[in-house]
């Protein structure tokens, strides 16, 4: 099959491409000039630049919503495959040098920073920012990039498993950012401290809905060892997503499997901080309101 089918082929899939220098892996410069800001689904496009260019490497841009684990070390990929069987199933393809590119879809509207390094021995690729290189290309000593597991359309990508994004994503909010007159573990804590993620999910504007609901799910749900009930909730939690505008079939899938990460990893119940004296105040004219001082 000629470079231009395999090209022509991703772009169907939903990938944008983009040409490499011939044996390296770089961008041509005299084809996309600037880089990645370049990369390309258009068929007459791609077909021009490989017209100009057949040695051209093919470097590819997965889309916003898919995350490519980038595994140098093949010792890596090996280790994080045994701990979850799952990923055998995803697209990979074998780098010259023995590493992996691993596909995966994200959650919708989660966003992942490239600079973690949650996963030893992986970079971050993908999501719009980060192109790698993809088969056929062929380095100046010959050795080529091959699929092991086929590419597949960003729709169908098996999703991060729940363990792992909860690794790649930033740690919950500790309690001690929700102030509540009562400390410890006691039910009128932890009452106060669902109300609180609630109302944060609740009023989260688009764009931003899944990733809040997710961070304060993870947190509500790490209460549930300190006896907060679990459906209790996980029926709040949904009432405010639903409030936010996040359809419910999304709400649910996140809550899910929040449940499952959160309810493993216990959230630390340490005392919140004095309030200072002026936030003290407002909070004691509110309740005055309601008949009860916080003191």
């Amino acid at each position: 099959m000629r470079p231009i089918e395999h090209v022509l082929g991703y772009a169907r899939l939903g990938y944008a491409v983009l040409p490499l220098l011939p044996g390296e892996k770089r961008p041509h410069p005299r084809l996309v000039p600037h880089g990645l800001k370049e990369a390309s689904q258009d068929p007459a496009t791609l077909e021009a630049w490989w017209r100009a260019c057949p040695e051209a490497g093919v470097g590819l841009l997965a889309p916003e919503g898919v995350l490519v684990l980038d595994f140098d070390d093949p010792t890596a990929w090996e280790g994080l495959r045994q701990e979850h069987p799952a990923l055998e199933a995803a697209p990979r393809q074998r780098t010259p040098k023995g590493g992996v590119h691993l596909f995966l879809r994200l959650p919708e509207g989660v966003r992942l920073s490239a600079s973690v390094r949650a996963i030893p021995g992986a970079d971050l690729r993908g999501m719009g920012r980060a192109y790698v290189v993809a088969a056929p290309t062929r380095l100046k000593d010959g050795r080529t990039y091959a699929w092991e597991a086929p590419l597949v359309g960003p729709e169908e990508l098996s999703p991060v498993p729940a363990p792992l994004l909860a690794r790649l994503l930033p740690p919950p909010p500790p309690p001690r950012e929700v102030w509540t007159p009562v400390e410890g573990a006691s039910p009128k804590r932890l009452r106060g401290l669902l109300e609180a993620y609630c109302h944060r999910v609740a009023a989260t504007p688009p764009g931003q809905r899944h990733l809040t609901l997710l961070r304060y799910a993870l947190a509500a749900f790490g209460l549930v060892a300190h006896g907060l009930s679990p459906e209790e909730a996980e029926a709040a939690l949904l009432e405010a997503a639903l409030a936010s505008g996040l359809p419910e079939r999304e709400a649910r899938e996140v809550l899910r499997w929040a449940r499952e990460v959160g309810e493993a990893k216990p959230l630390p119940l340490e005392a919140s901080p004095p309030l200072p004296p002026r936030v003290r105040w407002a909070m004691n004219r509110r309740a005055r309101v309601k008949g009860v001082a916080h003191e």
